[in-house]
């Protein structure tokens, strides 16, 4: 193809862009009660998942461990063209964002309906609470730059549509990293206000016999 038949053939493919369709759906799973593990084990629990330092908890009663994370699906239109290509555009991206899964561990010396146990659950429960609020608050900050990014893809050509499709997905999770760390900084910060020696302090002094 001579190179003013290429550049045609591309000012063509521009041409088809369209703003993508941007949709996003907040998950919130239900959090699953772990009532089997020790402290101990809910140490280890928490210094894997990086929820915990050892230098702040000595000894963990309860832990909440939420799998935050975004799922991002982008669905593509493509035309084949003459040279064998294939002339692709971005039509719509799906996130689905928020708690896929949380977990809320319990020591299992503390019985049900005990006064130990309905404590550390009500701390643990209000952890879940934090994070679904972090989460509504960021949603719309997320959309916007999803948007934004999403609009910014152009048509472009290719010989493989599936292989394109899914290095767009990959460059919008990319594009979205600073924010979510973002995200994820201020939602640590909020879950450690409640975390403080004297909130530890609060919730002991709500039973007597721990």
């Amino acid at each position: 193809m001579s190179s003013a038949a290429s550049a045609a053939t591309d000012q063509e493919c521009l041409a088809s862009w369209q703003e993508p369709q941007v949709t996003i759906e907040i998950v919130n799973a239900e959090p699953v009660l772990d009532h089997s593990k020790s402290s101990r084990q809910i140490e280890i629990v928490a210094k894997k998942s990086g929820y915990a330092k050892s230098t702040r908890h000595a000894k963990l009663l309860g832990l909440t461990y939420s799998f935050i994370t975004p799922k991002l699906g982008a669905a593509t239109k493509y035309t084949a063209e003459k040279s064998g290509k294939y002339c692709i555009r971005l039509d719509r991206v799906s996130l689905k964002f928020g708690a896929h899964k949380t977990n809320i561990y319990i020591d299992r010396k503390y019985r049900k309906e005990t006064c130990p146990f309905e404590t550390i659950l009500a701390h643990e429960l209000e952890h879940v609470r934090i994070n679904e609020q972090i989460i509504a608050e960021y949603v719309p900050k997320i959309k916007r730059e999803l948007a934004e990014r999403a609009a910014a893809i152009r048509p472009f050509h290719t010989t493989s549509p599936k292989t394109a499709g899914r290095s767009i997905a990959n460059r919008l999770l990319f594009e979205l990293d600073p924010l979510l760390d973002e995200f994820n900084a201020v939602r640590m910060q909020a879950n450690n206000i409640i975390d403080t020696p004297e909130s530890y302090a609060a919730t002991q002094a709500k039973c007597n016999d721990w």
